[in-house]
């Protein structure tokens, strides 16, 4: 009995091992996928875009050199997205709507105005939704996965980007912010 326990004990180690393996493996490999994925680099200039917003207003993203901007990529599907946007409404865009070197601009990817305009009344959002219907804006980044964050500095160049959303990776872009929008 008692070399039958430890046999039996030892493979559930050897497993319990081999299933943390295949686990850190794939996501190993997910990060790599993440990283093919994304279409710019840090230290880009911003692709050139124009985005229409809610209010029917054409903007090119040139005009807003000057600023320090804050993109992200969110779809309604992605249950991550949904848990990261009330952080971003509460601890960045209160913190910095009123700040005129500052611009948010969250892009609904795969959605129309309408969507956006019931999704932002229904949550209570203030901050500026963009419709990108058909990925137009968001493939100029990358190929896949949100949420996605972008930050351009003044000059228009990309100084930080990160997909999804950890604890750790929004206090990073908050310290990003911070400090850009401080010089």
């Amino acid at each position: 009995m008692k070399k039958s326990s430890l046999l039996l004990t030892a493979l559930l180690i050897i497993g319990l091992n081999s299933c943390n393996y295949k686990e850190n493996k794939a996501e190993k490999e997910y990060k790599l996928d993440m990283i093919k994925s994304t279409l710019t680099e840090i230290g880009q200039k911003v692709p050139e875009f124009s985005y229409t917003t809610l209010s029917n207003d054409t903007i090119n993203i040139n005009d807003l050199e000057g600023k320090v901007v804050f993109m992200n990529f969110f779809a309604t599907s992605c249950p991550v997205c949904i848990k990261e946007l009330p952080f971003i409404e509460n601890e960045i865009w209160a913190k910095y709507k009123d700040d005129e070197n500052f611009e948010l601009i969250v892009f609904g990817r795969e959605h129309i105005a309408e969507e956006m305009i019931a999704f932002k009344e229904k949550n209570n959002y203030t901050f500026n939704i963009v419709p990108d219907p058909e990925r137009r804006i968001y493939s100029l980044f990358a190929e896949k996965y949100i949420p996605r964050n972008i930050i351009l500095n003044r000059d228009g160049n990309i100084i930080y980007q990160a997909t999804g959303f950890t604890d750790e990776e929004f206090i990073k872009l908050k310290e990003v912010l911070e400090t850009e929008l401080n010089e």
